[in-house]
């Protein structure tokens, strides 16, 4: 009896303790299950299992706040199946696995039943079937009766995308917050909520604000870089989630990715139906939705957010959340300069950057230049000065550039916050000095320090990183180090911002420097 106690002291636990609220499923509801399991010769082994399955339902009753198991759907149950995949590593996204699982909760539901707690299982049967009734794992998709019935020989994408895209991206909304809930996730979260209300750091009184997290939803989904790869969210879980999604939703997810940061206003209403907008960056026209508001206001308003190409229909398509702020057509003209400015200081750090590039590396800091030009009335935000300096050019575009002080940025920078590209940018720094001048390599690492607190103090003004912190981790000395980065710096003509190496953390630093 020992065994069975442990195994009611596991879920004493996780319902006291564990869970933050009340459970749709109840504790003696569980209890009372294992024991009449027990007593039909159930072993601990066999104990555990059951409750495993069990608390991973309830984990999610909690997590998506259904309080009302009678009332879940097959389609839910599938939600169920596929928050567990993304949660629970030992839950695997296989027909075995998930057979088991509903096999589980089946007994658990004929339990109830005896106790005079009755479910309709109708929807339960019906998921299992729909999902584990062939060889390969499938889901059930939100309100398609027809999916749930049978599996559709040929999905095709509705033409009225733009009707049904809000739909389509509510219904990938819980599998990309279950997706990016996971651990190795939470420090590109917070990286991502610091860059997005950047410097002042500014949350909104109400820390629930809808409006709030859409909006950085969909800067994170689709503008933000991950700290390994530099990969949008959005196309990394492409890449590790396409496979679990239905046919139409990968379609749909196809399309969400192919979506374009667009700043734009609407030059005149072609009619009910449709307006004609124009991109401030490129000045290139397109049509949109009529939004119906006010022609007077809607003259005055500049429009940014992501906009993607129907094909079929060569139309573009609002979607997610596009923002808006009233301003003048002078004030308009000035926020256009500025991010002009800011797309000459990206074609110093990479020849011929096309507005797509600069969009997609800097759709974060288009929205803070829009944001202080407009809301706190600043005369300009970009410094002139680092645009028309003069640098320092390569001698001999063939001289070697040493590797191992090369590999020994790219292995020490993840271990002080930076990022990928951060490496990157650093790697070119180094690459540009190393043509430059002529140094001798003793120790690779007391260069690699130089270049990443030279890194540091471009980007990261006030809180560059401490020449201790470098010395101590990458085993070299403090004075070597400042030596090493005043010949960097001297060699490049550095500065503070020096657009050749800025990071999207420095530009947006930069944007609201006050000096």
């Amino acid at each position: 009896m020992t065994n069975i106690k442990n195994v009611y002291d596991e879920v004493q636990i996780f319902f006291d303790e564990e869970l933050e609220w009340n459970s749709a499923i109840k504790r003696e509801w569980v209890e009372g299950f294992l024991r009449q399991k027990a007593w039909q010769g159930a072993d601990d082994e066999n104990l555990r299992d059951l409750w495993r399955n069990l608390q991973m339902f309830v984990s999610y009753l909690a997590y998506s706040g259904d309080v009302a198991i009678d009332e879940m759907t097959a389609a839910e149950y599938s939600l169920a199946v596929e928050w567990m995949i993304v949660q629970i590593e030992e839950f695997k996204p296989n027909v075995k696995t998930v057979s088991h699982f509903f096999a589980i909760l089946r007994e658990f539901y004929d339990y109830l039943t005896t106790k005079k707690i009755t479910f309709d299982t109708a929807e339960i049967e019906q998921a299992a079937q729909f999902m584990t009734g062939s060889k390969r794992l499938r889901f059930i998709e939100s309100g398609d009766e027809e999916t749930q019935q049978q599996t559709k020989s040929s999905l095709t994408l509705p033409k009225d995308i733009g009707r049904i895209v809000g739909e389509a991206v509510e219904r990938l909304m819980l599998k990309f917050s279950s997706y990016f809930q996971q651990e190795n996730f939470i420090e590109d979260f917070d990286r991502a909520l610091v860059l997005y209300l950047g410097p002042l750091g500014q949350m909104p009184e109400d820390e629930n604000d809808d409006e709030f997290w859409l909006e950085f939803w969909d800067y994170f989904l689709f503008d933000y870089h991950l700290l390994t790869n530099d990969r949008t969210p959005i196309n990394q879980f492409s890449i590790d989630y396409k496979d679990r999604l239905t046919d139409e939703e990968r379609k749909i997810l196809h399309e969400l990715m192919g979506a374009k940061f667009t700043v734009f206003y609407v030059e005149s209403v072609i009619n009910q139906d449709w307006v004609e907008c124009v991109n401030l960056l490129t000045d290139e026209k397109f049509r949109l939705p009529n939004p119906n508001y006010d022609y007077k206001l809607i003259k005055k308003l500049l429009f940014y957010g992501h906009v993607f190409l129907q094909q079929e229909e060569h139309e573009l398509v609002m979607i997610n959340f596009i923002t808006s702020v009233e301003i003048s057509n002078n004030l308009r003209r000035r926020i256009k300069e500025e991010i002009n400015r800011q797309k000459a200081m990206l074609e110093l750090q990479q020849t011929g950057a096309t507005w797509d590039d600069f969009v997609g590396r800097h759709a974060n800091a288009v929205r803070h230049t829009i944001d202080l030009l407009a809301t706190w009335a600043r005369v300009n935000v970009t410094s002139y000065a680092q645009v028309e300096r003069n640098f320092p050019q390569p001698t001999d575009d063939n001289k070697t550039v040493n590797k191992a002080v090369t590999e020994s940025i790219a292995i020490f920078m993840p271990k002080f916050g930076y990022s990928w590209h951060d490496a990157v940018l650093a790697q070119k720094l180094w690459r540009d000095f190393s043509k430059i001048a002529t140094v001798t390599i003793r120790k690779p690492a007391v260069w690699a320090a130089a270049v990443i607190q030279a890194y540091s103090q471009i980007n990261n003004g006030e809180s560059e990183l401490p020449v201790d912190t470098l010395a101590e981790e990458m085993a070299v000395g403090k004075s070597s180090i400042s030596a090493n980065r005043s010949k960097i710096f001297e060699a490049l003509k550095l500065e503070k911002y020096d657009p050749r190496y800025l990071s999207e953390e420095g530009i947006v630093s930069l944007l609201y420097d006050l000096q």
